[in-house]
């Protein structure tokens, strides 16, 4: 005693001999855990045990795959149709965006394609009336050239022979008229004569002479006029009526000249039949764009139905009925009903012989059932979850593997975080 007293005598009076007890226990106490935990931390939340001769045992928890719902569009929330814990199928509306803008866009669009699809109804009237029009014009035209064609032709025959004068069958025609008069007139002058003289005498009544007479007088008549006939033909056409002539073909070239303007003026407007099909073509380009500025506003329209990619639970629910959400902005979480799968943690010189596609048995202790599964991963873990040796005593540090085990089954029991006690056999 009397030597303990002497060695807390030379400590400091502010340093009880229990106190310091307390101090070196605390220390001793920190560096044993430390060095336990270095030694077999795997993972925090995991816990491994060894199961016979090269087996062992992991426990993780159910995972699956979770998809966060969103909007394309910004908008205001009108529905929220389902809460957390609610099954949904693929394809289910699970959520509803105001849509008045897009209603009326779409509203616009509709008439937009019923006003275009007018356009193209009557420019195609227009193409066809062009057409019959065009036709017709044409068909006149080409009959006025051909009219004015010929009589172009008769007037110059006309003048022709106006200006060759009478041929020699009509000079030899007009002289045999010219004889054939004059015999009448000598018949007739005789015959007067005689019954002239006969009258005078009493012998034939008055009657009779003025008969005779009025023959003779036809007779003499019809030989001036052979006459005439004759010395016409012999003479030929008057300067005048050759000049009436050709003003007659002046005309007549004028109005061909007119006729086939107006025929190629009908066949240039053929060409605006082209021009109004050309309308019609511009007119089905607007129906297209019109039909395309529909099918964008329906497109919107089915994007305000907000639905459930995945078939599972919805997991989270973010937004409700009446907030403002942004494109991409997260509404609903569902997690997948199918596919579980759980994560372990395995050190490294444990894993050894084992690789992908062996068969494990996972064990759901909280349903009290046990069920195939099969290593689909191997992947390095984390930082964190390296264990490290304090190398002391020549230690070496160990890493630990993540390894995925998919299940087998999908039982309508499964849900996601349920621990699931992986064992390695």
């Amino acid at each position: 005693m009397a030597e303990r007293r002497g060695l807390f005598s030379k400590l400091p009076a502010v340093v009880r001999p229990k106190e310091l007890t307390a101090v070196l226990l605390a220390i001793a106490v920190f560096l044993t855990g430390y060095y336990l935990i270095g030694r077999h931390r795997v993972h925090p939340p995991l816990t491994a045990s060894v199961a016979g001769s090269g087996g062992f045992t992991v426990d993780g928890t159910l995972e699956t795959d979770e998809v966060d719902i969103s909007s394309k569009l910004p908008g205001r929330l009108s529905q929220v149709m389902v809460e957390e814990g609610d099954s949904v199928y693929a394809g289910q509306v699970v959520a509803l965006l105001e849509a008045d803008e897009i209603e009326a866009k779409c509203r616009q669009a509709e008439a937009g394609v019923r006003a275009a699809q007018v356009q193209v109804a009557q420019g195609g009237v227009a193409v066809d009336l062009e057409r019959l029009k065009s036709g017709d014009q044409a068909d006149q035209a080409a009959a006025g050239v051909k009219a004015a064609r010929a009589a172009l032709g008769m007037a110059r025959a006309k003048l022709s022979a106006l200006e060759k004068g009478a041929r020699p069958q009509e000079i030899a025609q007009a002289a045999e008229g010219v004889a054939a008069s004059q015999a009448a007139f000598d018949t007739a002058d005789k015959t007067y004569r005689r019954v002239k003289g006969l009258s005078d005498e009493g012998v034939l009544s008055q009657q009779k002479a003025d008969e005779a007479e009025m023959a003779y007088r036809s007779a003499s008549a019809q030989l001036s006029a052979a006459r005439a006939r004759l010395d016409l033909v012999r003479e030929g056409a008057r300067t005048e009526e050759i000049e009436a002539a050709r003003e007659q073909v002046n005309q007549a070239e004028a109005g061909l000249r007119a006729a086939q303007s107006s025929l190629k003026m009908a066949r240039d407007a053929s060409l605006m039949v082209k021009v109004r099909q050309k309308d019609v073509e511009a007119a089905r380009q607007k129906v297209a764009a019109s039909e395309g500025a529909l099918m964008e506003a329906g497109a919107y329209r089915d994007q305000t139905r907000i639905i459930s990619p995945i078939s599972g639970i919805i997991s989270r629910r973010m937004s409700r009925s009446g907030e403002i959400v942004a494109p991409g902005y997260s509404i609903l979480s569902v997690s997948r009903d199918s596919g579980y799968w759980v994560d372990v943690y395995v050190d490294e010189n444990k894993f050894a012989g084992r690789s992908k596609g062996e068969r494990v048995k996972v064990e759901i202790p909280a349903l009290g059932k046990t069920m195939p599964g099969r290593i689909v991963r191997i992947m390095p873990a984390a930082d964190f979850a390296v264990r490290r040796a304090t190398n002391e005593k020549g230690s070496y540090d160990i890493r630990a593997l993540r390894v995925r085990i998919i299940l087998d089954d999908n039982l309508k029991d499964l849900a996601v975080g349920l621990t699931a006690r992986v064992h390695f056999g």
